[in-house]
């Protein structure tokens, strides 16, 4: 820096205008060059002197080739130190985030959620004995609710008589989705089911178009087969839809008489 507003002044104070014009351009942003003006005006004063006692007996030729090649020096070293200002983080291991956000969702806690009433579970009739000694699968998929709804275990059973309910959704995401439902007759499983896949499609598209950061398509994983995190509105990490399932839901009631629905998701 010290060298190129140093030539900067030489150019300037003997008029060489054409030197100069290639100084801004190779070192200055048009932003910048304003804030060189007054140093090329003090500058200049005092190169004056040492150019006319140390440079007299060069020839102005020879002086443009020895400028011209501390400029290149100069440029180059302040190429340098900016690439080495800027070094290179490290990077987390995708699979080793997946597994501290596991190990987070595994230990939350709803103490904060008010006094646990009810749990509601799901599990869908099935032929396969061989995989499921009582002939149940243990969850219902989120992904393709209406291929389970038919073999939903007591699927009209009115599970919650409440009026109106708020469903947390938090698992696999950074920042947690709510919202909000109303029903005259209360709820069912299978308008629960249908619901909280609806709005599980809603926050994984919303996720996608709020992201810089996108999902990688399956077929193009290669280090590893699971969802990766993006930074969208909130922050989905490890699972697509397709790996969702809905195990049970913790119904809780807060002091304010307000019903709180918090969901285990298996994947």
């Amino acid at each position: 820096m010290y060298y190129r507003n140093l030539l900067i002044a030489i150019c300037a104070s003997q008029k060489w205008t054409k030197l100069l014009k290639m100084s801004k351009t190779i070192f200055l942003k048009k932003r910048d060059w304003m804030f060189v003006y007054w140093e090329i005006q003090t500058l200049a004063a005092i190169i004056d002197i040492t150019f006319q006692k140390n440079f007299i007996f060069m020839t102005k030729s020879k002086i443009v080739n020895c400028l011209i090649f501390l400029l290149t020096i100069s440029f180059l070293s302040c190429k340098g130190q900016a690439q080495k200002a800027a070094p290179k983080q490290d990077l987390k291991d995708p699979i080793t985030i997946i597994q501290e956000n596991e190990k987070k969702s595994t230990e939350k806690q709803n103490d904060n959620l008010g006094e646990l009433i009810s749990t509601i579970s799901f599990k869908v009739k099935t032929d396969n004995k061989k995989d499921y000694e009582d002939g149940f699968i243990p969850w219902a998929s989120l992904e393709k609710p209406k291929q389970d709804i038919p073999n939903l275990y007591n699927k009209d059973e009115i599970v919650i008589k409440d009026t109106v309910i708020k469903i947390i959704i938090d698992y696999p995401l950074t920042n947690q989705y709510e919202f909000s439902l109303t029903s005259t007759n209360g709820f069912t499983r299978q308008q629960l089911l249908l619901e909280i896949s609806n709005h599980y499609f809603e926050l994984y598209d919303e996720e996608e178009k709020t992201a810089t950061i996108k999902t990688i398509p399956i077929a193009k994983r290669k280090t590893m087969y699971n969802r990766n995190q993006t930074d969208g509105k909130y922050g989905i990490w490890g699972h697509d839809i397709a790996d969702l399932v809905l195990d049970e839901i913790l119904v809780y009631k807060t002091t304010g008489g307000q019903i709180v629905l918090s969901l285990n998701i298996e994947s």
